[in-house]
């Protein structure tokens, strides 16, 4: 992909951000702008279930479709992987259209084995099997778009039932800057990075290509490297690449207020022990490390002095190397100080990290940590 900084005009800023830390609010206000919507509506999503939540969305656009709405959905061939029959029954019965992202080879070898070259094609999805679609995107109309870390899942619902509540974090967003998701989304439909334009180099809000994998971390090397007064990032997969480890480190040490909230239990059941491998090193530079009790941490943003950053991305290998990414910037002040006091709040509910008080089961951690520790370049 051949992308030039060249002629690339600034876009607007958002013209409203409406920021969630509620599932059930982002749901119920999400199916409403499905029913309302006039033109298109394009969804991706890393998991979508048949469940609580994910049946009266489905439900909702289907019925869009029905009434001429062009609507477009695609999954993630893992995450997905169980509702993928009945989501593209129902969807295309609705003339809607619907995509896997890269679904697992030998799924995706049965409906293939009669054209020819399926071999080749075979081999290659296998050497694709780690790389997923995690982006959460519904953009609607190409004027509004919800963007953040929830699936659609009713796992994030409060008080389900089936253990601790979800911690999850999302924004809604207006304004001619959503034709840039319209380009995203138009990408991954087609799996071809090149229908990206240069905006993407110039705002590196995805990680679609090599190119734009290093262009992303790049920026976000430079934002760390810049920052005055803060870095405080929410991650619910915390397993940095040593520059960005280094980074952290060094804004500390001069000076800079770099805290790090991360979940004390996972999803992903070995992550705590993997991201407790790092403490000891940035604590001793200063990073101050907050470990979520009250539930289940999946929400992902940073925060860089004035500059909000929120999308599905979290601050491990998978996200910079392997996964299709979206984050977008937020610019309101009253989307900034609300991020702020929820970060601010959620403190409350975390344990603080001191190297006193990992030190009487750190031995623990390290052995546990090791194996995933090892293998971090493909978690």
């Amino acid at each position: 992909m051949r992308l030039s900084y060249k002629n690339v005009l600034p876009l607007p800023e958002w013209s409203s951000e409406q920021v969630f830390f509620s599932a059930s609010q982002w749901f119920f206000e999400l199916q409403h702008d499905i029913k309302n919507a006039q033109h298109s509506i394009c969804l991706q999503t890393y998991i979508f279930d048949i469940d609580a939540v994910g049946e009266p969305l489905l439900q909702a656009l289907c019925d869009a479709a029905c009434r001429g709405v062009a609507v477009r959905v695609i999954v993630d061939g893992v995450g997905s992987a169980k509702a993928t029959a009945i989501l593209q029954k129902n969807l295309q019965d609705n003339r809607a259209g619907f995509r896997v992202y890269n679904p697992l080879p030998w799924e995706w070898i049965s409906n293939h084995l009669e054209h020819s070259g399926w071999a080749n094609r075979f081999f290659e999805r296998l050497m694709r099997v780690n790389n997923r679609q995690h982006s959460k995107l519904c953009l609607i109309d190409n004027h509004t778009a919800w963007v953040g870390s929830y699936n659609v899942t009713d796992d994030h619902i409060e008080n389900n039932g089936r253990g601790p509540d979800w911690k999850d974090c999302g924004v809604r967003v207006t304004g001619e800057r959503c034709l840039l998701l319209h380009e995203f989304f138009e990408a991954v439909w087609c799996d071809d990075a090149t229908r990206l334009s240069p905006h993407f180099l110039f705002y590196p809000i995805t990680n679609f290509s090599a190119v734009l994998r290093k262009r992303r971390l790049r920026v976000l090397l430079q934002q760390i490297h810049a920052a005055k007064d803060s870095v405080w990032i929410v991650s619910a997969y915390f397993a940095p690449i040593p520059r960005i480890a280094r980074a952290l480190k060094k804004a500390s040490r001069r000076g800079v207020d770099v805290r790090v909230m991360v979940p004390e239990h996972s999803d992903v059941s070995f992550f705590p022990a993997l991201s407790s491998t790092y403490y000891a090193d940035l604590l001793r530079a200063g990073v101050q490390i907050y470990e979520y009790e009250a539930g289940m941490l999946h929400a992902k943003l940073m925060l860089v002095d004035n500059s909000v950053i929120l999308g599905s991305s979290n601050m491990n290998h998978r996200s910079l190397l392997h996964d299709v990414e979206l984050d977008i910037q937020l610019f309101s002040p009253q989307a900034k100080k609300d991020i702020v006091t929820d970060f601010v709040t959620s403190m409350r509910s975390c344990r603080v990290i001191t190297l006193e008080n990992i030190n009487r089961f750190y031995v623990w951690l390290l052995a546990l940590g090791q194996i995933p520790r090892l293998l971090r370049y493909w978690l």
